[in-house]
This record gives C-alpha cells, structure tokens and sequence, in this order.
C-alpha cells in the first residue's frame, strides 16, 4: 500500500510540476487532491493495524482527517463550505502540533 501511494504520489507531482498549464482546472484539482486522500486513508488504515493506545490513536486519526479533509477542500468549488472546511483542517494541524509539543516536551522530561 505504501509503495502504491507513494507511486500515485509522486505521478501526481510530476504532472503537477511539469504539466501544470497543460491540464484543466478540474483535472489540477483532482491532481491536487489525490495524494492528500491517499496518504489520509493510507495513515488511517495503518494505525487500525497498529492498534496504538486509544489517545495515541485519537490524535492519529485527527491528522489522517486533516489530510483527507485537505483533500476534499481541493475538490470544492469556493464558498462557504470550502472556506470552513479548510478553517477546520488548518485547526486541526495547530491542534495536532500542540499535542506533538507536549509530547515532546514529556519525553524530553522522561516521562
């Protein structure tokens, strides 16, 4: 799976950098938004296998929803909707940093 994403990843990058005047708007979009789905799912599903402690796996699942709602805001047309959802993704990698931080700061302490 990781090897499938990072494909499609990296396909859509190139494209991107290289064709970016060359695709219409809804293709870009599409483009845009793939690697950003992809990667949600793919941290999502990981962590299900994983099976972290429930908060570890809370604050996991908080950023593959940033990522797949990332992805969807690409895909929205602008307004309101899209304007929210890409509020609520920004606010959650602010949320996700601040959990990293105190995470860091109790390991640095050896908690």
């Amino acid at each position: 799976m990781t090897n499938l994403l990072a494909r499609v990843s990296l396909i859509a990058a190139v494209i991107l950098l290289v064709g970016n005047q060359f695709v219409s708007s809804q293709i870009h979009g599409w483009l845009s938004a793939l690697p950003l789905l992809l990667g949600g799912a793919a941290f999502a599903l990981l962590q299900f296998r994983l099976r972290p402690p429930r908060m570890t796996l809370l604050k996991r699942l908080l950023l593959a929803a940033a990522f797949i709602g990332w992805g969807v805001d690409a895909l929205l047309p602008a307004g309101r909707v899209a304007l929210f959802l890409g509020d609520a993704v920004i606010a959650a990698y602010v949320l996700d940093l601040f959990w990293m931080t105190g995470d860091q700061q109790s390991e640095a302490r050896g908690e």
